[in-house]
């Protein structure tokens, strides 16, 4: 970023965080990425050279620091004292995203993926039952690009949850049917489940005890609510953050059925 000339301190700030992707960046090692590779999957859309450009850039500010991953492993980054203080300026921005950022949401900004991906870092771990479930996911009103991304699977179990692009075998429990747009602004809670299956827009089936213990999961609420996102570090980068307190109280008829695992 070219200076501002000023050595007024929010010009200073702004010379290290203001550049495009460098707040996504840190937001992606705050919750634990390390390796290269984990940071470009939680950018897709950022390319290798302005990754490495700003890591450099940032590592060069003081803000990250790079570490040897053992020998002959490639160097992992580490947020430094200085890179942990954007923390709670990164927390406040998602906070004033979901409060005053909505209305800049366009038809462009929906990605299954990283809706996918969004649930699974965002799932309330403590509802998870004994056994495995299986939810369904097929999608519409997307862009030309995802074409090939109609069918997702998201295969619940402890201790490992995972997002599928391909059948994983396995026997459904749950079929959400939505328009991706639909689904993305229940989920960001924009909109209640109610008036989205009311437009038709999203249909979610199965059997009611198991669908209501997946919307408790996946914090699908009958009605908009300001959902907060928990940047917390997480031993999976991609996973739910550690200890997270279950939320089914929020969400009318999502309590668990009788024998799944209670809020911890």
């Amino acid at each position: 970023m070219k200076p501002y000339a000023s050595f007024c301190p929010v010009a200073k700030t702004a010379e290290v965080f203001a550049e495009r992707w460098t707040p996504l960046l840190l937001r992606e090692l705050c919750m634990g990425a390390r390796r290269f590779t984990d940071l470009q999957k939680g950018l897709p859309l950022i390319s290798r050279a302005t990754l490495t450009q700003r890591l450099g850039e940032l590592e060069a500010a003081g803000v990250v620091e790079r570490v040897s991953a053992g020998e002959g492993a490639r160097s992992e980054y580490k947020l430094t004292e200085a890179g942990e203080a954007f923390r709670p300026i990164l927390e406040m921005m998602s906070e004033w995203g979901q409060t005053y950022g909505r209305g800049r949401i366009s038809a462009g900004d929906f990605d299954p993926a990283e809706l996918m991906w969004g649930m699974r870092r965002y799932l309330d771990v403590s509802l998870l039952p004994p056994e495995r479930l299986v939810v369904q996911f097929e999608f519409s009103g997307m862009a030309e690009a995802f074409r090939n991304a109609r069918y997702w699977w998201l295969v619940l179990r402890r201790p490992e949850i995972d997002v599928c692009l391909k059948n994983p075998g396995y026997d459904v429990d749950v079929v959400v049917t939505a328009r991706l747009q639909a689904l993305s602004l229940v989920w960001l809670g924009y909109r209640g489940l109610v008036e989205a299956r009311r437009a038709g827009e999203v249909a979610v089936s199965g059997p009611a005890a198991i669908v209501a213990t997946v919307r408790g999961i996946l914090g699908l609420h009958d009605h908009p609510w300001n959902r907060k996102f928990d940047l917390s570090m997480r031993d999976d980068p991609f996973g739910p953050p550690p200890g997270r307190e279950a939320r089914s109280r929020d969400v009318p008829g999502t309590e668990p059925p009788a024998g799944s695992v209670r809020p911890f």
